[in-house]
């Protein structure tokens, strides 16, 4: 992949260069364009992102004082395989493997210096293979269930940081983003990926106890996109997985926990 970047100043050049002696036939001729399909298949996210996304957690980690930042890797198609997948931070002549778990999610190191040099991380995956998502996680949780701060924390990494999530970032949304916050508001959909395939999400504190509705799961309530579009979004993928919880409502404390029935346990 890295060799691919480093000769496209090259293959530009040559794509914009012709023969004086056919200069007359180009010029009355249709213009050639150049495609280098290889480009469009990179799967990588530029560091700077992902720096930005490390100061926001910084800023913000009283929502979930106990834990750590990792980033991680969702199918976003039912037949997406993680077999032989590898994850490198790429920063000019340098790759670094990292580290995966078992969940395909990794830590990256918070250096300015690599958001400096435009340095990225890529998969060795076809591009749109993977959602990538920011990942945090209270350590010591019961199985099956997430914290209810930890998703809201990750809703500002990405939304106010790292922009790893595909989705069409319409006016409102940016501008919510360079005012205020968008996790906090009712309008604003941020579904979540589970998991597995997830049947039933309910949010648990003390003796309240509320399910997440059916219009919020599954990715029910987002609007349709022709086929065709859903290259620009996650939500269109792996729907199975998909829940929105209702992060905004501060009626629920961040200690809040969703307790999960995933779709392949036991009956």
């Amino acid at each position: 992949m890295t060799r691919i970047r480093a000769w496209l100043p090259l293959l530009g050049a040559l794509g914009c260069w012709a023969p004086s002696s056919t200069a007359q036939e180009t010029h009355e001729s249709a213009p050639q364009v150049v495609r280098i399909d290889a480009v469009r298949d990179v799967d990588e996210v530029p560091y700077r992102r992902f720096y930005k996304g490390m100061q926001v957690f910084a800023e913000h980690r009283q929502l979930a004082p106990g834990a750590a930042l990792r980033f991680r890797l969702y199918p976003r198609a039912q037949d997406a395989s993680f077999a032989g997948l590898a994850v490198t931070l790429v920063a000019g002549k340098t790759e670094l493997p990292l580290e995966l778990d078992a969940n395909q999610s990794f830590t990256l190191p918070m250096d300015a210096r690599l958001a400096a040099q435009d340095a990225v991380v890529m998969t060795n995956k076809q591009d749109g293979t993977y959602a990538w998502r920011v990942d945090i996680r209270t350590p010591g949780l019961p199985p099956a269930t997430r914290r209810l701060g930890d998703l809201r924390l990750e809703c500002k990494v990405d939304m106010k940081g790292a922009e790893l999530r595909r989705m069409v970032r319409d006016p409102s949304i940016m501008a919510l983003v360079a005012t205020g916050d968008p996790c906090t508001y009712r309008t604003f959909q941020n579904p979540f990926f589970a998991d597995r395939p997830v049947f039933n999400v309910t949010l648990v504190h003390g003796a309240r106890r509320e399910a997440i509705a059916g219009e919020w799961m599954y990715a029910n309530s987002a609007r349709l996109l022709p086929e065709a579009g859903y290259a620009l979004v996650d939500w269109g993928h792996a729907r199975d997985r998909q829940y929105i919880p209702a992060i905004f409502d501060a009626s629920w404390p961040d200690d809040t926990l969703l307790e999960f029935e995933y779709m392949d346990d036991p009956p």
